[in-house]
């Protein structure tokens, strides 16, 4: 029988990784973005980014990428990490093993077309996937991505109210999630200088969720070069 892991377990998994991985006194905070890319969207968000000094991990839709490969390459170039999100944002749990894993190889090879060679952590569409998948990705070592903090609820009460939201929940290895390819574009983006300036005045550094997991003592960060799955 099909059994659904929910996106507890999920975030309790990654974040027990995360919080293994990193040492030393500085703390560090991940965002991340899911969908897209956007051609309305993703460049102000990368300009934003860039005047902020992030570096942030996007987690977008193979299918977006097919039909925005410019949008695509900007991310990669701006030196921002990607993940795959599969191709069509379906939820994954409800297919069958043999077409969810269809879903995550094109994705693979769309983003390895654009040149991220890297293998690319995933994120579950809707935070879900059955027990037979998991088993596969543990098979060919991807590593399942997810959060421990979504303001989209505060975001549609004001900026600053997300803000506040993320800065009181935000612990050393926290991974926020962010909707600004989506219905969130303008809350996000007045959203991020307020997110950014009160985690940094709380001593937290950005990098991306594969730094997270990767980072060794003080500030040396390094990413792994892997195959993708077969």
């Amino acid at each position: 029988m099909k059994i659904i892991i929910n996106a507890i377990c999920i975030w309790l998994f990654v974040f027990s990784t995360c919080a293994q991985a990193i040492t030393g006194k500085d703390k560090w905070v991940a965002l991340i973005f899911d969908e897209g890319p956007s051609p309305d969207k993703t460049e102000p968000l990368l300009k934003r980014l860039e005047s902020l000094e992030v570096t942030a991990t996007f987690f977008p839709t193979g299918q977006e990428m097919e039909r925005y490969p410019e949008q695509t390459q900007a991310i990669i170039q701006a030196g921002h990490q990607l993940g795959n999100h599969g191709y069509s944002h379906t939820n994954l749990s409800q297919m069958p093993l043999s077409s969810a894993k269809e879903e995550i190889k094109k994705t693979c090879r769309l983003l390895q077309s654009n040149g991220y060679t890297s293998k690319p952590m995933f994120l579950p569409p809707h935070g879900k996937m059955s027990d037979e998948l998991g088993m596969l990705l543990s098979d060919h070592q991807f590593k399942i991505a997810h959060w421990d903090i979504d303001p989209t609820e505060q975001l549609q009460a004001g900026a600053q109210v997300a803000a506040d939201y993320i800065s009181q929940r935000a612990k050393d290895g926290s991974v926020v999630l962010l909707h600004p390819m989506s219905g969130q574009h303008h809350q996000v983006m007045e959203a991020l200088p307020l997110i950014t300036a009160q985690l940094r005045q709380k001593g937290f550094q950005f990098a991306t969720l594969e730094q997270l997991t990767l980072m060794e003592a003080g500030d040396h960060l390094e990413p792994v070069e892997r195959d993708s799955i077969n």
